[in-house]
């Protein structure tokens, strides 16, 4: 791991070197570095540091480049000295320098043992989460993002930690909730771990929080000297080669090892103490943006997800292509030389120091260390059926801190050196439990201390939450009931609305047909009295015919001819007789002939009085005088 090369990424439509195929200016930050420190174009604006940059003071101008960047309390300078210093005096572009995620194979890993550490921890999601992930990392955004980068409520627990950064489209934060997101990390709550400051964690020494012994425990087979990756045990070495990839992310010196690096490996070991990787995660992406030495990005594929969650990602942006690499049993062997071998029911992890580690297969029976100290007894029959892997101990009384491995060797009695080497390990471990037990307990007493009074209020405030909705639910539920009175008087006013229409429409079209059966009844009268005026009219046209023609001394004709008046032989005098009355052509109609109804007895028209009356304006007569030598009756 120490030695493997990086593999070096290209750009695709991205700015990440000076040669981009995509056709567009490069930026400058992110070229191959040749800015020379006082170059001018790193000073476009006046920054409040110049005065030092121009100082003859290299004391004063080392310290003032060196300080975090926070110090300034100035975004836009802030903004610009991350930029600087990711290009001054480095010989490789930003790209090459980027720590992206890798994915572990749980399958491989479960089987030596390294998942059910992680799982303990409740860092299961930390192995695999970007297994769906693309292998696009978009540099450009993750660099305006970390430039201006503020950490918010750093005085408050560090569940409520916001690290706020601005990006093209907006701001985007980082915060427990926002990594949740994601995917599940740290599955176990929030309460449920330990949170050092930043600077006790990242400390490369040891401190008050760290457990007894953390240095002994981790690096057993270390001289005093410099701490170096190949004094580590085996699994050591494994969660140190996962760790500096997906949890403490870091570029440079992996063949070293940093306290900080040690607590992360202590904790899934032993589970002392319990760190939140959400809080790492934070802690390193903050330390890394402040420091002036550490010029890489971290958890570039973690940044790049949520930059497209929480919708910070304008359109075009540029991207850089980075594969997603796996972590298994052949990188392992290749990169960390560390072999896993399946001998029997058991898998053997070996390193090239000869260092080993034993874990058995799941399903099979534990191993007995009595068989070679009692190799003349009868052999138990193994248990049918599948048998719970033998995971708490890889190795004989392997205690969870110095506490418990000093209570075990109290409790040795001294007839414990007469003992074959597996009751020596039976008993040892009887004593582990014996002794971990107490440990949890007293470490329960004491957060039950330290954490009840909290707890109290909290308890207090659900209640005080509890009542306040139950009253919510009654008023609710009172207002529900207000509001099916109010929609049934609402449905009852529509139905009397539609029976009121109905009645109305009823009345309506009860009127309408008596006005069209009496228009029915006034139209015959007066078509009837229309065609008898009619014939009446062409009776008397021709009776003043005739009398006319027979006071001339012409025959009788019965109809007179037409006369072309346009075309006579002499013109017409004023004595010349011309008709009065216009020719008109008989009606096909014939009234019947009346019966008048017998004596006393009622007219047809009787219901019609009223409408003769009303039209006529005399009185009406159902049966008139006649005179039967009349033949036309006016």
């Amino acid at each position: 791991m120490a030695g493997g090369k990086r593999q070096k990424t290209t750009g695709q439509a991205s700015s990440s070197g000076v040669g981009s195929s995509s056709g567009l200016i490069p930026k400058k930050w992110e070229q191959l570095s040749s800015v020379e420190e006082n170059d001018a174009r790193l000073y476009r604006q006046d920054w409040e540091w110049a005065k030092f940059r121009d100082s003859k003071s290299a004391k004063v101008w080392d310290e003032e480049k060196n300080k975090p960047l926070s110090g300034y309390q100035d975004r836009k300078l802030e903004a610009k000295l991350w930029k600087w210093k990711m290009v001054n005096n480095v010989n490789t572009s930003v790209p090459v320098r980027v720590v992206c995620e890798r994915v572990v194979n749980v399958e491989e890993f479960r089987q030596i043992g390294i998942v059910q550490m992680f799982e303990r921890q409740g860092w299961e999601r930390v192995l695999d989460w970007c297994e769906d992930n693309t292998s696009r990392v978009y540099l450009a955004e993750v660099c305006e993002w970390l430039s201006p980068l503020k950490l918010m409520n750093k005085n408050e627990p560090p569940s409520q930690w916001r690290l706020v950064g601005k990006t093209s489209r907006g701001n985007m934060t980082m915060s427990f909730e926002t990594l949740n997101c994601i995917a599940r990390f740290d599955s176990l709550g929030v309460q449920a771990y330990d949170y050092p400051s930043i600077e006790r964690f990242l400390d490369n020494h040891m401190n008050s929080d760290d457990p007894d012994q953390m240095i002994a425990v981790v690096l057993p087979y270390n001289d005093g000297g410099e701490a170096k990756r190949i004094q580590m045990t085996i699994e050591g070495k494994i969660f140190q080669g996962i760790s500096i990839e997906n949890v403490l992310v870091r570029f440079g010196d992996r063949g070293g090892v940093r306290a900080s690096d040690c607590r992360v490996v202590h904790s899934l070991l032993y589970g002392t103490p319990t760190l939140s990787w959400r809080h790492i995660v934070m802690m390193n992406t903050w330390a890394t943006r402040e420091s002036s030495q550490r010029r890489f990005i971290p958890d570039a594929r973690l940044i790049s997800a949520m930059i497209v969650l929480q919708n910070c990602l304008p359109p075009e942006s540029l991207w850089v292509t980075k594969p997603l690499e796996e972590i298994n049993k052949a990188s392992m062997k290749k990169n960390w030389k560390i072999e896993v071998n399946l001998s029997g029911n058991k898998y053997v992890v070996t390193d090239r120091m000869g260092h080993k580690y034993e874990f058995l297969t799941s399903g099979a029976p534990p191993e007995s260390g009595e068989d070679e100290e009692m190799g003349d007894e009868e052999e138990e029959a193994e248990p049918s059926g599948p048998q719970r892997s033998r995971q708490r101990y890889m190795r004989p009384h392997k205690e969870i801190n110095a506490d418990v491995a000093g209570f075990v060797n109290i409790r040795r009695v001294p007839s414990y050196k007469n003992f074959d080497r597996g009751q020596q390990e039976i008993y040892d471990n009887v004593s582990a439990c014996i002794g971990e037990g107490r440990e949890y307990n007293r470490r329960r007493e004491a957060w039950q201390g330290a954490q009840g009074s909290k707890m109290q209020e909290y308890w207090a405030v659900q209640a005080a939450h509890r009542e306040r909705m139950n009253k919510f639910v009654e008023e609710q539920q009172l207002f529900q009931a207000m509001q099916r009175s109010h929609m049934e008087q609402l449905v009852k006013m529509q139905e009397d609305e539609v029976a009121r229409r109905r009645a109305w429409e009823e009345r309506e079209e009860k009127a309408r047909h008596e006005r069209n059966t009496l228009e029915d009844n006034r139209f015959s009268a007066l078509f009837v009295s229309q065609e008898m005026a009619i014939n009446n009219a062409k009776i008397l046209h021709d009776q003043e015919r005739h009398q006319r023609d027979l006071e001339a001394g012409h025959p009788y004709v019965e109809h007179s001819g037409w006369t072309d008046y346009s075309n006579l032989s002499v013109p017409r005098g004023p004595s010349d007789p011309s008709p009065h009355w216009p020719e008109a052509v008989g009606s096909s109609f014939i009234p019947i002939p009346y019966q008048p109804p017998p004596q006393g007895g009622l007219s047809p028209l009787d219901n019609y009085r009223e409408m003769f009356e009303s039209l006529t304006g005399y009185p009406y007569q159902p049966n008139p005088p006649v005179d039967p030598n009349e033949r036309y009756q006016r």
